[in-house]
C-alpha cells in the first residue's frame, strides 16, 4: 500500500455508511421538497414524554442503526457473556474471599444477605458496548436502575412515524428493536419464581423528582396494557404494617425497582418499609438487591480471574477477551498485562494511561471516570492513588466510533455534526431485548454528561 492509498473500510462499516448515506439523501429530499415533519418531530417527543430532567431526550433527526450482522455478532457474544457472568456471579456466592473482592459496603452486604426468593441476579441490565464494524466491546454493566427500555420504545414509535424515516423504509428495509414485552415478561417471571400465582400490584418506585421520572409512567402503561395494574410510587410513601406494603392504602405485590441502593441506604429511616417488607420476602423486588453485585465495576476485572476463568468453556474464554476489555481492579499487583507479558500494574499504568481509563468501582453517571489520554500526568498520579484507596477498576480504553447525525437550527435549517456513538443493549434475564443509542459530542457518551439518546434500527440486507 502506497502513502497515498487509504486503507479500505470493513464490508460492515462500507454497508453501514451507504445505507446512512441514503437515509440522510431521503431527509435532504423531503426537506427541500417543502416537508415539515423533521420541524414537529421535537415537539412531540416533548408531548410524548421522551424528555430527560425536563429537556428532550433526543434532539436528532436520525436513529442509530445496525446491520443484521452486526447484531447477530451481538446475540452470539452476549450468549457467552451472559453464561461466563452467571460462573464469576456463582463463584462470588460461594467463596467469600471473591465477595470481598467485589468491594460491596457494610450497608450493601447487609441487604446481599436477604434472599429475594428468586434465582436471576439481573432481571433488568443496561449494557454499555462500543460498536465499530465488527469490532464489538462490552466495557460496562448497568444492573441498578437501568436507564432506557420504556424510553427506547417510545423515540422507536416517533421515528417509525416520521416522514423521512417512512420514505427511507421503502428503499432499505428496516427492522425496529422494541423492549417493552420482555420487560413486562422478565419481571412477570421473576414474580412467579418469587411463588407469586395471582395478578400481581405492581409499583415503579425511585424518588420523585428523578430525571427519568417521566419513562416510568411509559413503564407503567406498558404494564396496564397486559392487563397488570401499575403505578408510580416515591419510596417515601411505602408503608409496612401487617404483613403487607403499600402506598396510599392501596396494597403492592411487585415492586419494579428503579430507586439505587446506595440512596436508599443513605436514606434509611425515610425508606425503612421497603426494605423491611423485602427482608420479610412479603414483596417481590426487581432487581432485587443483590443486583448490585453485578453493578460493580469490578465485575470485568473479576471475569479476568483465574479462578472463574478456570470454569470456562473454550467458546466463554474467546468471548470474554475478544470482547471485554482488558479490565483490572487496582492494587499493588503483578499480572498479566494487556499484550500478554506481566507486568507491575500501578508502575505500568502510569506510564501507560493514555491506553486506560480508571473507573470508581460504584459510581454513576460517569461521575469519577478519568480517561488517561484526556488528562495530564499530574492528574493520572492522583486519580491512581485514590484508586489504590478507593476501590476502583483500571480498563484499556476503546475508542468510540463517529458519524454524522442531523439536527434542526435555530431558523429551522437543517444541519449535521459529528457526534460520539455507544451502542446500550439492554437486556432481561441476561438476553437481548432491546437497544438504544447514545450520541456524544464528546468521548463522553452519558445522559447525565448532556449526551442525547436515539432509538436503533436494524438494517436488513445490506450484509
Amino acid at each position: 500500500m502506497t502513502h497515498h492509498e487509504r486503507p479500505s473500510k470493513h464490508p460492515f462499516t462500507a454497508a453501514l455508511d451507504a445505507a446512512v448515506d441514503r437515509y440522510h439523501d431521503a431527509l435532504t429530499a423531503y426537506v427541500d421538497r417543502g416537508g415539515e415533519d423533521h420541524l414537529a418531530l421535537l415537539e412531540r417527543m416533548v408531548a410524548r414524554g421522551a424528555v430527560f430532567a425536563g429537556r428532550p431526550l433526543c434532539t436528532f433527526l436520525r436513529p442509530n442503526f445496525v446491520l443484521r450482522a452486526q447484531y447477530n455478532l451481538l446475540l452470539g457474544a452476549l450468549r457467552h457473556f451472559r453464561s461466563a457472568v452467571i460462573k464469576a456471579k456463582d463463584l462470588v456466592l460461594a467463596d467469600p474471599t471473591l465477595l470481598e473482592l467485589m468491594g460491596l459496603t457494610d450497608g450493601e452486604r447487609r441487604l446481599f444477605s436477604y434472599n429475594p426468593a428468586f434465582e436471576s441476579v439481573g432481571v433488568v441490565t443496561r449494557l454499555d458496548a462500543i460498536l465499530a464494524g465488527s469490532d464489538l466491546s462490552f466495557v460496562e454493566l448497568n444492573a441498578e436502575g437501568a436507564f432506557g427500555p420504556s424510553y427506547a420504545d417510545r423515540l422507536t414509535e416517533l421515528f417509525e412515524a416520521f416522514q423521512p424515516m417512512r420514505e427511507f423504509a421503502r428503499i432499505s428495509p428496516i427492522t425496529p428493536v422494541y423492549a417493552g414485552n420482555s420487560l413486562v415478561g422478565s419481571i412477570l417471571d421473576a414474580w412467579h419464581e418469587f411463588g407469586g400465582t395471582h395478578v400481581p400490584k405492581v409499583a415503579v418506585v425511585d424518588w420523585q423528582e428523578v430525571a427519568t421520572r417521566t419513562e416510568f409512567d411509559m413503564i407503567c402503561e406498558r404494564f396496564r396494557l397486559h392487563g397488570i395494574p401499575a403505578r408510580f410510587v416515591d419510596p417515601r410513601e411505602l408503608e409496612y404494617r401487617d404483613g403487607k406494603l403499600s402506598a396510599k392504602g392501596e396494597e403492592i405485590d411487585l415492586v419494579y425497582r428503579r430507586v439505587l441502593t446506595s440512596e436508599l441506604l443513605g436514606r434509611e429511616d425515610e425508606v425503612r418499609p421497603l426494605i423491611e417488607a423485602y427482608k420479610a420476602r412479603v414483596v417481590c423486588v426487581v432487581n432485587s438487591f443483590r443486583a448490585k453485585l453485578l453493578d460493580k465495576k469490578v465485575l470485568f476485572a473479576l471475569l479476568f480471574d483465574p479462578r472463574v476463568m478456570s470454569l470456562y468453556t473454550k467458546d466463554e474464554s474467546v468471548a470474554v477477551h475478544q470482547f471485554i476489555p482488558w479490565t483490572r481492579r487496582v492494587e499493588e499487583m503483578k499480572t498479566e498485562g494487556p499484550d500478554g507479558e506481566e507486568i507491575d500494574l500501578v508502575p505500568w499504568a502510569r506510564d501507560n494511561r493514555a491506553r486506560l481509563v480508571i473507573k470508581p468501582n460504584d459510581e454513576v453517571g460517569g461521575r469519577g471516570v478519568v480517561i488517561g489520554a484526556n488528562v495530564e500526568s499530574s492528574v493520572w498520579e492522583r486519580a491512581l492513588k485514590l484508586a489504590l484507596v478507593d476501590p476502583s477498576v483500571l480498563q484499556l480504553r476503546v475508542s468510540l466510533p463517529t458519524a454524522m447525525f442531523p439536527e434542526v437550527g435555530a431558523a429551522g435549517e437543517l444541519y449535521f455534526s459529528r457526534r460520539h456513538i455507544e451502542l446500550d443493549p439492554i437486556l432481561f434475564r441476561g438476553e437481548l431485548g432491546g437497544m438504544l443509542g447514545r450520541l456524544s459530542a464528546t468521548n463522553m457518551c452519558n445522559v447525565h454528561a448532556g449526551a442525547g439518546t436515539v432509538p436503533t434500527f436494524i438494517i436488513e440486507g445490506d450484509s
